[in-house]
Order: C-alpha cells, then structure tokens, then sequence
C-alpha cells in the first residue's frame, strides 16, 4: 500500500511537471526551471508513509510559484472565522461516533438531596486543561490570545467558557448556572478549592431531579452535547494567531514561561500529529461498515497502540529535531531552512500589539489583521541587530508561509484541545461511565488516541479540499493554455469546442472530485493533468491518396531531427573533447532506435472504411463497413 501510494504520489507530480515543462517549452523554451521545480519537490514523493498534506503543498508551489503559496495563505487568514466552525461541527459529529450514542443515553441529573448530590460529577482540572491554559490570566499577555474576547456573562452566546472556567477557580466553591445554545440551563459548575470541578447536570424541567424521581427528565447525551456545543465557538482570530504564532516561534511560551520540559513535551506532540498525518484511511470508528459495540464504553481502547509500541517512541533524529525546536522557542527565534538556515528573533511587543488589535468588536477586519499579523512575524524579525531582511529576501515570506500551511493540522488540534471543548467531552464521558484522568498533553493523546486519530483525519480533509481547490485552477488553467497552442492554427471554431469542453470539466469537477482517501486524491489528481482529445484534423480524401508516394518513417531523419530540436534548444550535442560521443546524442538515438524497433516488431494499423452509396442492378444501394489490418511503414 505504502509504495503503491508512494509511486502514484510520483506520477502526480510528474504528469504536472510535465505539463509545466509542455507550456514552458512552447512559450519559451524555460525547461531548467521546472527541472528545479521538480527537484524541489521530490522530499514530498519520497517521504514514508501518505503525508498528503506535504505534498499538495508541493504540488501547488510547482504550479504557482511562492506567490501560490503566499496566496494560499492569504485565503487561510481570511477565512480564520469559517475554519472554526468547520472544527466545531467536526468535534461533535466524531465525539458523537466516539462513545457510540444510542438515543437512549441520557446524562442523570444530579439528584440534589440536602447536602448530598448523587449524580454530581468531579472533574479534575488538569484533566481538560491540557496545555495549561487556565495558569494564565485572561488580561495577561499570554491570555489575551488564548481566551475569548471578552468576559462570560448570562445568556451569552457563543460563551466565553474558558473565561468562564478560569472565573470559577479564582472564586471557589461560587456555583455558576451554564446555559446551552438553546438558552435552557444545562448544569451548574463551581471549584472546590482544591483541584477539581464539581459539575450538577440539570434535567429538561430545570431541575436536579433525575429519572427516579421524574421520569424521562435527564437529559439525552445527543441532545446535551449539540445543545452543549453549539453554546460555544471552537476558537477566535486572536486565538488562531496566537496559537500560529507560538507553534512557529514560542510566542507564547516565552510569555508563559513555560520550563524546558513543557516547551518539549509540546514539541512532542507536534511530532505525534506529523506520525498521525502520515497514516491514511483506517479510521476503526465503525462508519468503514465494521461492526459497532452497543456499550458507551466497550470500544474506548480499540485501535490504540500499546505503551510498549514503537508508534510512541521517537528515534535520535526526531529527540535530535525535537531538542533544537525546543531551544529556539525558549530563545524566540525562528529558523528558515530554505534560506540558509537564517534564525530571526521574534519582535514580541510588536506581535502582542496585533493580538491586542483584534479584540475590538470590529470582526469585518479579523481576516486582515490575522494576515497583518503573519506578515508582522516576519517583518519584525530581528536578524543580526537589524531588522526588515524580509523585504531584501522575498523568499523569507514564501519559506513562512509554507511553514505556516504544513503546521496547520497541529494548529488546529491544539485550538480544538482546550478546556471548553474537553469539558463537554468530559462530561459525556462519566455519564456512560468512564472516569479519565490525564497528566499531560501527551497522556491525553495516549488514553483518547482514538478520538483525537479521527478529528485529526477529517481535520486533514478539510484541509486538503481546500488547497486542493487552488491546485485544480492551476492545472485546469495549464491544460487549457497548452492546448490553446496545440490547436493555435486551427480555426476558431475548434478552439469554441476546447474552451466548451473545459468549461464542462469546471462544472462537473466538484462532483467528480474523491478526496475521501489518499487512493481517492492521487486518482483524482491523475485524471486532471491527462490532457483531453482534441478534434481530429480532416484531411480531404483526394490528398490521402497521395500517402502512398511517402517515404515512410526513418530512425535516421527522425534522428537528425531531435538533433536539430536540441540545438535550437541549447542542448550540446558536439562529442566531448576526449572524442568520445555526446551523451545527449546516445541517449535521443538509443530512445528512437528502441521505439523503431518495437513499431517494426509489433505495430500494427487497424483501418476501417465507411459505409458507401453504390449503383447496382437494382438500383442504389449501401455497401457494408469495411475493415482491415495494416503494417506502420
């Protein structure tokens, strides 16, 4: 499977290659630079596993150049509000797969009697606070780009939950009522003081009974959870800058003073989500058409590797890899590898100034600032005592923005495993009767390897429709200027017919389109870079009879042809002064010598003839189809 897709990976890339490479020689004859194109281009095609990500990266920066990438962000940045919503209604449809909800699962309601609470539930802090984020104050540097805009107030919505969360731990023991995105009150919470929250789940009539006492009051899990779900937003701009910005140079962890270790256990996790990015299909959630378990709890640990598998451990280059990215976050720097090695100290100030920017109410303009604020990162960079070295090497901007794109899915995973979204899922949880408690990010990831496995998968999708959406302009575009040529002395109603069948490719090119796997997105990719028939030339039968006074083909004139082609070209073609021959010259004559020699072997010309109006005895009449076999001269 690995090499299967791994060549199929290879033959995307070259059938683009060879598009580019068509339209460069025709127009100018530019082969060397999609030659260094493609040499750019070969890590993704190589590279273990089916990290798709990688390579439509790859794929687009062929097509398009730096600015298709810089573009390609751009849109990302713009589009920050939309892309949270996408991730939301990805957490609850696979959360909902997850602990396999019958309709009939209900959360109990706490049973309030007196002092005692039955149903009450005990949430360990650390247990949904992961990254840490509750350590920080929301007015801090560090909580301004992690928390949401503004304070948690009734009847808010979304609701500022991890605010909400941080208020109930500086005033412990304060009940606090939650309301759904329904308006309905769906729990109380509040902090003991110690080290967890104490959760009371309310019933339909907005009250602690639970079943026993009034039927059918608790809550449905489904219900709870859409109601739950829809009373938050997954993250805002600030957060997704703030979030962007740390992932690439520690902005925040150098604000959070975070210890060496925790800087390395995140960097930790970001090498888990590349070895998750490189796993394809597989998703063992049961929607593959296997079985599911009808308990709540029956398939918590399917598909999880073993603490002992070697999925968990990480070899010396990755510790090696790990450790640098570590030291250059707890320094503020940034590494551009494509640019020789070049480390940028980050300008902090001015970064907290943009974040500061986007808690105003004006949202119309979060899309400019979020891109304002990747620009400023790179800006800003202080490199040698001096600053504005992005302006004096563009391809400083280019190398970011890749970065940017490839960090993505890490991103977006870590914005989605905060407080309030494990909240809900915590919840859930310990109503069907699971109690999880997590040390740290990487505990996390090891006891809901499943869940996290399956968010990650469609987070990739969602990410690939949308680059992919850019690649396929390209290429539709590449195939349509190549044969705009192919065609260009012919008239103009044949170039109607192209631009008519392009047209029709366009339109039916969503419904065609199979991103549901890797197998799905290499044979869509194939399918768009095969160049489509054009209309045949009609040649009028009187000049057909004159085939028979041709020559035939000859190696030797075909020879002498490529020849002249690579000497207009550029291509030397005189033998080496040693006097030994050109190498250029052996490999074009082996070429067509090889294929002469098949042609004459094997090859083979099939004709057939149209029915024609004869006169015969009786009158008009048609004559049969003609067929026949012939030998290629």
């Amino acid at each position: 499977m690995a090499k299967d897709i791994s060549d199929s990976k290879l033959k995307g890339l070259e059938g683009i290659q060879n598009l580019q490479n068509t339209n460069d020689a025709i127009d100018s004859l530019k082969e060397s630079e999609g030659i260094n194109s493609l040499m750019n281009s070969m890590d993704s095609v190589e590279e273990k596993g089916a990290n798709m990500l990688n390579y439509f990266l790859d794929l687009i920066k062929t097509l398009g150049g730096n600015e298709a990438i810089t573009s390609l962000r751009k849109k990302l940045g713009q589009g920050t509000n939309g892309l949270a919503d996408e991730c939301k209604e990805i957490v609850f449809e696979e959360l909902v797969k997850f602990i396999n909800c019958n309709i009939n699962f209900t959360i109990p309601s706490a049973d309030t009697n007196g002092t005692q609470d039955f149903n009450a539930m005990t949430i360990p802090v650390k247990s949904i606070d992961p990254f840490r984020l509750l350590k920080n104050s929301p007015t801090s540097n560090v909580g301004k780009a992690t928390y949401e805009k503004i304070g948690p107030s009734t009847g808010q919505l979304p609701h500022s939950t991890n605010r909400e969360l941080f208020q109930r731990l500086e005033n412990p023991s304060q009940q606090q009522d939650y309301l759904g995105g329904s308006g309905q009150r769906l729990f109380t919470i509040e902090f003991d003081g110690g080290e967890n929250y104490i959760i009371r789940p309310v019933g339909y009539n907005d009250s602690f009974d639970d079943n026993t006492i009034i039927p059918q009051n608790d809550r449905k899990l489904v219900e709870f959870l859409r109601d739950y779900y829809d009373s938050i937003k997954i993250f805002d701009p600030q957060n997704f800058l703030g979030v962007l910005m740390d992932s690439l140079s520690g902005f925040l962890s150098i604000q959070a003073d975070l210890s060496g270790r925790e800087v390395e256990l995140n960097g930790k996790f970001g090498k888990f989500i590349e070895k998750l990015m490189s796993l394809c299909d597989d998703d063992g959630d049961g929607s593959t058409g296997a079985p599911i378990n009808s308990s709540g709890v029956g398939h918590l640990s399917e598909d999880i590797p073993g603490d002992n598998s070697e999925f968990w451990d990480f070899g010396p280059q990755d510790l090696r890899n790990i450790e640098e990215e570590t030291n250059l976050k707890l320094k503020g720097l940034v590494r551009f590898i494509t640019c020789n090695d070049i480390e940028g100290s980050i300008d902090i100030d001015e970064l907290n100034g943009i974040i500061d920017s986007l808690l105003t109410d004006n949202d119309s303009l979060d899309g400019i600032k979020v891109n304002a604020g990747m620009e400023a990162l790179v800006k800003g960079m202080n490199v040698d005592g001096s600053k504005g070295l992005s302006f004096r090497l563009p391809a400083l901007q280019a190398d970011f923005d890749l970065n940017i794109l490839k960090k993505l899915p890490l991103i977006l995973i870590s914005l989605i495993l905060t407080p309030k979204v494990i909240l809900g899922f915590t919840i859930a949880l310990q109503a069907i009767g699971e109690f999880v408690e997590n040390l740290d990010i990487m505990d996390l990831v090891k006891k809901f390897f499943r869940i996290i496995k399956t968010i990650l998968k469609r987070l990739k999708d969602l990410i690939l429709e949308f680059i992919w959406q850019e690649i396929k302009k390209f290429i539709i575009k590449l195939v349509k200027d190549i044969l705009q040529e192919v065609i260009k002395e012919k008239d103009s109603k044949q170039l109607a017919i192209i631009n008519s069948l392009i047209q029709t490719l366009l339109s039916a090119a969503d419904s065609l389109d199979n991103l549901d796997d890797c197998r799905g997105i290499l044979d869509t990719l194939l399918k768009y870079i095969k160049i489509p028939p054009i209309p045949p030339v009609n040649i009028p039968n009187d000049l057909v009879f004159a085939a028979e006074a041709r020559p035939g083909f000859s190696d030797v004139r075909a020879f002498q042809n490529v020849l002249e082609n690579f000497q207009k070209s550029g291509i030397s073609t005189e033998p080496h002064p040693d006097g030994s021959p050109n190498e250029n010259v052996i490999m074009a004559f082996s070429m067509i010598k090889g294929v002469e020699k098949e042609r004459l072997a094997n090859g083979k010309t099939k004709i057939v003839t149209y029915p024609q109006n004869v006169q015969t005895a009786a009158g008009p009449g048609v004559t049969e189809r003609g067929s026949g076999v012939g030998i290629p001269l």
